[in-house]
């Protein structure tokens, strides 16, 4: 089974706010999808009360999702109430939920049926139409993997997300390439994901790096986190931070200073503190 790091999502009380601060901070989004899907394998498609807001990449996406009606059932409420910022890490399984559902069951993996979600989403230029996003998602027992909202995603219909004119950004980013952790025991975390995975950890000077078929997830010990100084620490184990590809750093840095962005630079790295991107720090690379 090939995974692709398909998308992070950063889930968040305030919708209208973390729109508006990624934004901001370069980001291209797609107009607001709201969700529908079943609750258990099997069951009925009904209304959820989340939306979302995706920036669509040439490899991946991002994902700010939230709350828009307490009323109705959502999986993004448990989300916000341990924490505002990154949970959802996605793996695109080669567009077939059911052989990846077979390969994680042979694992030992407690993963659930491949389950239908959908959400209406704006189509074309200037939001003209709306077509149907479809996915067939396999979701993870929470109870054996707490440290993020782990799934398995098989899109039924790429060309609705993947817009022309959604892939543009004005940060330059054109891929997202890396998420974070931060544990307080980074080998064990590392040997759980590479058992969720497939992939082999590979030993850094700093972190423990698990290379997917594209991207890859890393993990860190948090005391070595909280000394690079990111902003919010999240609970042990959760996702901290995502990494994208840019076309140009220097493009990135003069776009954020135009803006009046804080940002911190490296040689190879630009970095948005958690607290300026709703909980989750950003590194900018070319």
């Amino acid at each position: 089974m090939k995974l692709d790091l398909d998308h992070c999502g950063v889930a968040v009380r305030d919708l209208d706010r973390a729109r508006d601060s990624f934004v901001r901070l370069g980001f291209t989004l797609a107009s607001r999808s709201f969700h529908a899907g079943a609750r258990v394998p099997g069951g009925p498609v009904e209304p959820w009360g989340s939306a979302n807001h995706c920036a669509m990449f040439c490899h991946g996406y991002l994902e700010i999702i939230g709350l828009t009606d307490a009323s109705l059932y959502s999986s993004v409420k448990d989300l916000v109430e341990r924490y505002e910022g990154a949970h959802i890490v996605a793996f695109g399984c080669n567009e077939d939920a059911d052989a990846a559902h077979r390969e994680l069951l042979q694992r030992g993996v407690a993963a659930q049926a491949p389950r239908s979600l959908q959400r209406q989403a704006a189509y074309g230029p200037n939001d003209e139409q709306t077509r149907q996003a479809r996915f067939r998602n396999i979701y993870l027992d929470p109870s054996e993997h707490q440290e993020a909202r782990f799934l398995f995603i098989e899109h039924l219909t790429r060309e609705v997300l993947w817009q022309a004119h959604l892939i543009e950004h004005p940060n330059g980013v054109i891929g997202l390439e890396e998420c974070w952790f931060a544990s307080a025991d980074a080998p064990a975390t590392a040997d759980k994901l590479a058992r969720l995975t497939g992939a082999t950890v590979e030993r850094g000077a700093d972190a423990y790096r698990l290379p997917l078929a594209r991207g890859a997830l890393v993990v860190m010990e948090q005391a070595r986190w909280l000394a690079l100084g990111p902003g919010t620490m999240q609970p042990p184990g959760s996702p901290v931070g995502l990494v994208f590809r840019v076309t140009s750093l220097a493009d990135t840095a003069a776009f954020f200073e135009q803006k009046g962005v804080r940002f911190g630079r490296s040689a190879h790295a630009l970095a948005i503190s958690a607290p300026d991107a709703c909980g989750t720090a950003l590194s900018f690379r070319e």
